[in-house]
């Protein structure tokens, strides 16, 4: 049955009152804005006592693709990139299938229209490598480069950090068996080296739900090796898989990261703690096994396009004593719910956005807010609830208070590690 705004609010905070530390679950996809996203950290760490903070779009891939925005590719300098290196799908050719253009690809593709004169080469192609297992190949790439002393540049001899140790591992690993990973031959490897040492600025772009964790591991050590990212117009761009994915990391939606994308340690904590004037609960939790082991008390899903919920998620839904859904589209098993609030859709919120070269984009809603409490207020209301009133409510307030976990500076020390 349909309840006010308020009545939802109140129930919600008396069911979930007395939530022991990481006992509530809360998930959310990277359809919403900056400032919401900082507020659901937020409210997760001090209202509800949970670290145990996840997205869909990363659920079970990892977290580390989160490079420093000093290595990736800006948009601007792709204009002048001699080479495009594509993986990622292509409406035309993708296994001899036609796909949607994912939204996050379409500015890649407009950029890609106005370099018709840059060669390009399309992964995947009749006239390209086949491959399948991108951690195997970027690892067998890497192994040729070092076996036969190509491996160049700064980062080599001067700015990588445990290049030793990376390079006794790679070469101790099965050349053979890395091939055979995907069907290739020493000649292909060989080949593709020749084609790309030769490019004076090639440039990596990457679909990256395509990436494991160690395949993007392999491409950065790649670029490195080839000294790719020292140069104007040449490194890598992976394309994050949502509107503002690269936001969850920014944000803090992971059970160790910090908004700001700094580490969730004790100093972070602590200094959390005294900007918001309450506790802020940091206690590690493992996502996975605690999802493969246990269920948790609460779920808060927070969907508002109808991002696919893993099956083992909507488990711990059914499993869990109260569950929240906050969705703009009203799912068909809706009644595995306690309770679903209303969300909105991206443009009806004014915010910031963060594309994949780590860029913040301001966006002004032009027709206001559609629902009663749009998705900062619901949160602040929710927050209000539980009796914490001092939550910003505008995107300006949350604005000015996550940015004082922004630190200044250079973090080279924390760059450029062969993985």
């Amino acid at each position: 049955m349909e309840v006010p705004f308020e009545e939802a609010f109140q129930y919600i905070g008396q069911k979930l009152q007395k939530s022991e530390t990481n006992g509530t679950l809360v998930m959310t996809s990277g359809s919403y804005s900056n400032e919401t996203l900082y507020l659901l950290q937020r409210f997760a760490r001090t209202v509800l006592n949970t670290n145990a903070l996840g997205s869909f779009d990363y659920y079970r891939r990892g977290t580390d693709f989160f490079a420093d925005k000093n290595d990736i590719l800006p948009f601007a300098e792709m204009f002048q990139s001699d080479k495009f290196y594509c993986i990622f799908p292509n409406a035309e050719t993708r296994h001899g299938t036609s796909l949607q253009i994912p939204e996050t690809l379409k500015a890649v593709f407009e950029i890609l229209k106005h370099c018709p004169d840059t060669s390009r080469y399309w992964f995947n192609t009749p006239d390209t490598l086949n491959i399948t297992d991108y951690y195997a190949f970027f690892r067998s790439v890497n192994f040729y480069l070092i076996q036969h002393h190509l491996e160049k540049g700064i980062y080599v001899e001067v700015l990588g950090k445990n290049y030793g140790a990376y390079k006794q591992a790679l070469l101790a690993d099965d050349y053979e068996a890395l091939l055979q990973k995907n069907n290739l031959q020493n000649a292909d490897i060989q080949k593709f080296v020749d084609d790309i040492i030769a490019i004076q600025a090639p440039a990596f772009i990457v679909w990256e739900r395509w990436l494991t964790e160690k395949a993007y591991h392999e491409l950065e050590n790649l670029c490195m090796l080839l000294d790719v990212q020292s140069k104007p117009a040449s490194g890598f761009l992976t394309i994050k898989g949502e509107l503002n994915s690269q936001g969850l990391f920014d944000m803090g939606i992971f059970p160790h990261i910090a908004p700001g994308g700094h580490a969730l340690d004790d100093a972070m904590r602590q200094k959390m703690e005294t900007v918001l004037g309450m506790p802020v609960c940091a206690a590690p939790v493992n996502l996975s096994s605690s999802l493969d082991g246990t269920a948790f008390r609460n779920v808060l899903l927070w969907n508002a396009l109808g991002t696919e919920i893993p099956q083992d998620i909507a488990n711990q839904v059914d499993k869990a004593e109260f569950s929240v859904l906050q969705t703009a589209y009203l799912p068909d098993n809706a009644d595995r719910y306690d309770v679903i609030l209303p969300a909105n859709l991206p443009e009806e919120v004014s915010g910031t956005y963060t594309d994949t070269a780590k860029v913040p984009h301001q966006y002004v809603a032009e027709d206001g807010n559609l629902l009663e409490y749009n998705n900062l207020q619901q949160l602040a209301k929710l927050a209000d609830a539980f009796g914490h009133s001092s939550f910003p409510q505008t995107p300006d307030e949350v604005f000015l208070e996550y940015i004082s976990f922004m630190e200044a500076g250079c973090h080279s020390a924390e760059r450029h590690f062969f993985k």
